[in-house]
């Protein structure tokens, strides 16, 4: 007993965390810190790599999970910063949902050929891809930030009448009761290459000097543009919502800027709309005032959280020295008709006498109500922008302190399906028949029967909607927004676009998966059409496939990436998930902007309704190691994207938290300036280097971006910087630097999927 008592209190060395105390230690292999498997008694101890495991078989027809009781009667600390380690066989192809309750997390990881996001699965049409990773033959660890909340909830996140007819607690005390760790998979259809969860330890662990802990960023020196690193979680806030008392929300989003502060990032993102319904900011701060609307055009947030903003904006830019990139799912206020525009829903289908309901919901593009069915604006209307500038007064501007210190970055702009859909009303056929048409009117009739006419309709419309967004930008920077930037999020699903022209999952072993699963269909990765077809980009300029009487094709039209072409500090963004949505340089440029550069934004497949037991379940899945960074290397190997952004469906942690930050640091120390690669500089074709010209913003110095894209270590690298370069180069994230050799850097080591930053 004193034996582990002294296990449980040492200290140790955790990269990227220093030293850390462990405080809590379960060993898998064992029936205590109330353990439970589900289904019950489904889970075997096995010895794999020479040591005992917690192995779970993957079951057919339901899903399956192993749940432990951590940190019970050990003091926690709520508001702490503890990494929650999980310990793991890194052998086969395994998949591990993880819930963590302590920090509310979902973030899960998979190995291998395994698909992380669900098969087939249910509620949406998901999009996993399966590559063969390689995989270590040893054990490694899966260690995930976790800030902990002061509750956690039950096992199945039960409200209180369901806790109390269930004869549970709704919420534990993490201090003294801990909380539960979850480790499960989904069912085998779902699920069809992992060879099943197996765990040895898991260890809760107390970082010891947090601020120590924190990465530097070394951001480019004025005047040169900088690039930003940010997220945004939908699913998240409900806990805070649930437990809000005093400065609850408050500690909540702090606890966001130090995970910020942990991973290397500079910019702070929250949703301040979301399905365009208010998010924790006063919208009637101008009431009474000259200019200012009545209560009646949006209603606010209620009770402690109903201007919580106003507490966050200067913590975030005066505390924490972050920008802010507000979010916001803008469909028109959500008030009342009389003053509010989304509820007059004036963008109108093509099609107003086919629509089911009409009667009582109206005439509305698709059947999700809670969108466009609820709220929606048509963007070529005068007065959508003049309240949206409404919305961004009152969310960025007013804030005048930090506007002038540089504290905003920006708005990025996400309507969700039909809330930007194209209109035919009559008023926007007037628009578009003054604008584009000579003056001749047009009746939905036209447009129907005349596919010229209908495509030149479609092109003005988002021509007009480029246009709103560069006024956002104008708007943002005529009131003191310093090189103001607007982003679209134009793709409104949550898992994010397919291939056009192409079957089935991605892989790059069709063989294997068509064996395994006989008569399903498979897209092989390498096959050339991918990149020579362009069957990404494709489909993100191709509107969204309709059925029966609805038009998807209208309320989520295409991606549009010419229109923004000749743009300063306005992107459309590029959508982006696995390998195949960025390996075609050609999609990258294409939606460069006048700058050159791109947006490029992560989305995370929600994996709703995917296991059983569990409550709202739902996962954000990342690859195990290093390859959770092989999309973001994949890109800049390829493209200029300056800015990144994750759609995060859960709290946000990240569970190979070494690679995550060491991309960040050298992805932000590089000016967000164009770049093109220098052809035959590095002798291995797995590296690239780009070459960043600042010679525009009066800046001598050339930096570059050296990319290793392979998933193995490289031995003996040269890379030869071009123009007969002398003397040494800084590798920017870390201020060292080294001395060129007749022209030429020499690496003895490259780690897989690795980016470095350097300046000449």
């Amino acid at each position: 007993m004193f034996l582990f008592a002294s296990i449980i209190a040492a200290a140790l060395t955790l990269p990227p965390f220093g030293e850390v105390k462990v405080v809590d230690e379960i060993d898998c292999t064992k029936s205590d810190h109330r353990f439970v498997d589900s289904p019950k008694g489904s889970s075997t101890v096995e010895t794999i790599l020479g040591r005992q495991c917690r192995v779970l078989p993957v079951q057919g027809g339901r899903s399956s999970y192993l749940n432990w009781r951590i940190g019970e009667g050990k003091g926690l600390k709520p508001n702490g910063a503890y990494v929650l380690v999980i310990e793991y066989p890194d052998d086969k192809p395994r998949s591990y949902y993880v819930r963590n309750y302590g920090n509310n997390s979902r973030r899960s990881f998979y190995t291998g050929a395994s698909t992380g996001d669900a098969y087939e699965g249910p509620i949406v049409h998901h999009k996993p891809e399966s590559l063969k990773i390689p995989q270590s033959g040893a054990y490694e660890k899966w260690t995930a930030l976790s800030i902990l909340s002061e509750k956690a909830s039950n096992l199945r996140d039960l409200d209180a009448k369901k806790s109390e007819a269930a004869g549970v607690k709704q919420f534990l005390d993490i201090a003294t009761e801990g909380f539960d760790v979850v480790v499960g998979q989904y069912r085998r259809e779902w699920n069809p290459a992992s060879e099943g969860v197996a765990v040895s330890k898991i260890q809760l662990c107390e970082i010891v000097d947090e601020k120590a802990a924190w990465a530097n960023v070394n951001l480019p020196p004025a005047p040169l543009p900088r690039r930003h690193v940010f997220w945004r979680e939908e699913m998240s806030d409900g806990q805070m919502d649930a437990q809000c008392k005093g400065n609850a929300g408050v500690d909540w989003f702090e606890q966001k800027c130090r995970a910020m502060k942990f991973f290397g990032q500079n910019t702070f993102c929250k949703d301040l709309l979301e399905f365009g319904h208010n998010q924790h900011w006063d919208c009637n701060w101008k009431q009474g005032k000259p200019g200012g609307k009545t209560w009646k055009w949006m209603w606010g947030t209620k009770g402690e959280l109903a201007d919580l903003w106003s507490k966050l904006v200067p913590m975030v830019v005066d505390k924490y020295g972050f920008d802010i990139l507000p979010y916001y799912e803008y469909a028109g206020a959500s008030g009342d008709p009389s003053e509010s525009l989304g509820p007059q829903k004036r963008a109108e289908p093509l099609d107003m006498d086919n629509k089911p309901d009409r009667a009582t919901k109206g005439a509305n593009y698709t059947h999700i109500w809670w969108t466009d069915g609820s709220l929606r604006v048509d963007i070529t209307d005068p007065d959508t922008i003049e309240e949206l500038k409404y919305v961004l007064e009152g969310t960025i501007i007013r804030y005048a302190e930090q506007v002038e210190k540089g504290g905003f970055a920006g708005a990025l702009m996400r309507p969700r399906p039909g809330q930007w859909a194209v209109g035919f009303s009559d008023k926007t056929r007037e628009r578009f028949a003054k604008e584009a048409n000579g003056g001749k009117s047009v009746s939905r009739d036209d447009l129907k029967r005349d596919k010229a006419l209908y495509g030149r309709y479609i092109a003005w419309w988002g021509e007009k909607r480029a246009k709103f967004m560069d006024e956002i930008r104008r708007y943002l920077e005529e009131n003191g927004v310093k090189n103001a930037i607007a982003i679209l999020e134009n793709d409104d699903s949550e898992t994010g676009r397919f291939l056009a022209d192409a079957d089935g999952m991605v892989t790059d072993d069709p063989a294997a998966w068509k064996a395994r699963l006989p008569g399903k269909k498979f897209t092989d990765i390498n096959d050339p059409r991918l990149v020579k077809d362009h069957l990404f980009m494709k489909s993100l300029k191709s509107p969204s496939g309709t059925w029966g009487p609805w038009e998807w094709q209208h309320a989520s039209p295409a991606c549009d990436p010419e229109h923004y072409a000749k743009m300063k500090n306005v992107w459309i963004a590029l959508p982006f998930h696995a390998l195949f949505t960025v390996t075609d340089p050609a999609c990258f440029s294409a939606f460069g902007n006048a700058d050159g550069t791109e947006t490029i934004i992560r989305h995370y497949d929600l994996n709703e309704g995917t296991l059983d037991d569990l409550g709202y379940a739902m996962a954000d899945w990342e690859r195990a190691g290093r390859a959770c960074m092989l999309s973001e290397i994949t890109a800049v190997a390829n493209g200029d994207p300056v800015n990144l952004g994750y759609l995060m469906g859960s709290n946000y942690t990240r569970g190979f938290p070494g690679p995550v930050r060491e991309f960040n640091q050298n992805f932000l120390a590089l000016p967000a300036v164009k770049s093109s690669v220098v052809k035959g500089a590095c002798s291995d074709p797995e590296v690239v280097l780009r070459e960043i010209d600042c010679s525009g913003f009066g800046v001598k110095a050339k930096y570059y971006a050296l990319v290793h894209t392979g998933l193995t270590e490289k031995h003996d690298v040269t890379v030869r910087l071009p123009k007969g370069a002398k003397g040494s180069v800084e590798f920017l994230a870390y201020g060292r630097t080294r001395p060129l050799k007749n022209g030429a850097l020499e690496f003895r080591k490259l780690k897989p999927l690795q980016l470095i930053a350097i300046r000449r």
